[in-house]
């Protein structure tokens, strides 16, 4: 739907001007860094954001190893690494900056604080109002959510080779959601989120400096997750997952060129500093390469 926008009234344009931070050039380099000039429209717009920007720990390893290890990203800092590295991030960065950026062009979009395994404000989400219904948008759990998940028209299911993603109602609950991802039909992780708990940008700041913190989440490892419209590829430490028609095959990766020459020439991602990665890694005792 290529340019439909929702028009707002005068305390919506408020609500949008004190929830952005960025300035409209940032908002534009954004845009452009996914392939668009202006707004392209909203199903469109979370499509080739899943596309274009990769869900990876890469940025958050080499966060780590710097001057700045506790100091979550910037949208200035994330919007370069996708200019520049070919990186994207996790959920504080990814759906965050998104949010953001649908806020920057008018489109009415919240926050919502999911839990995961009774740690609060462990993942964020969006939650979009768009021509009279209400949507979930998840581009930073590292799953093939292409487009919106429409919230009164569930369960939503989605199978990915071996993994399948399941968004229900909560049994008990009627304005509780709850998303759950399943592996090779054994429960891998769940997250929940209500409806109604809308919350600001800022309350997920300390959850993302408890992720860059030891013992963080995607620190111990080296993940990088990227979408094309029909295939998938995933870097799990030295393997390679290929999901393509509904079939996931995994591919040992031997040594650091291998893996390189893969996440260029099938990731796509030229300028995706792995090598200093897999070097801070290595500084924390950890060999991805080992048995």
């Amino acid at each position: 739907m290529p340019g439909i926008r929702v028009q707002r009234g005068p305390a919506a344009t408020i609500r949008h001007q004190a929830m952005t931070t960025g300035s409209d050039k940032l908002y534009r380099r954004y845009l452009s860094a996914l392939g668009w000039v202006g707004d392209p429209g909203l199903h469109e717009l979370v499509r080739s954001h899943l596309i274009k920007v990769p869900f990876e720990n890469v940025s958050k390893l080499l966060r780590v190893a710097s001057d700045q290890a506790s100091e979550p990203f910037t949208m200035d800092e994330f919007v370069s690494g996708i200019e520049t590295k070919d990186l994207g991030g996790t959920c504080y960065a990814l759906n965050r900056y998104l949010a953001e950026l649908l806020q920057f062009l008018d489109y009415d979009v919240e926050l919502r604080a999911a839990k995961i395994d009774g740690r609060e404000r462990a993942h964020v989400v969006l939650m979009v109002d768009f021509e009279d219904k209400k949507y979930l948008v998840d581009v930073g759990f590292g799953a093939p959510f292409y487009d919106l998940i429409e919230l009164d028209n569930l369960p939503y299911k989605v199978e990915h080779g071996d993994t399948v993603y399941e968004l229900r109602r909560h049994p008990l609950f009627s304005s509780q959601f709850e998303m759950t991802k399943t592996v090779k039909g054994n429960k891998a992780l769940t997250y929940s989120f209500a409806q109604a708990a809308k919350v600001g940008p800022e309350a997920f700041d300390e959850a993302a400096r408890a992720s860059l913190a030891e013992g963080g989440p995607f620190l111990d490892r080296l993940h990088i997750t990227r979408f094309f419209d029909s295939r998938a590829y995933e870097i799990q430490n030295n393997k390679l997952l290929t999901t393509s028609h509904n079939v996931t095959t995994v591919t040992e990766l031997r040594s650091l060129q291998e893996l390189e020459d893969v996440i260029r020439e099938r990731l796509l991602l030229d300028r995706c500093p792995v090598r200093e990665a897999v070097e801070a890694l290595k500084s924390r005792g950890i060999d991805i390469f080992a048995d």
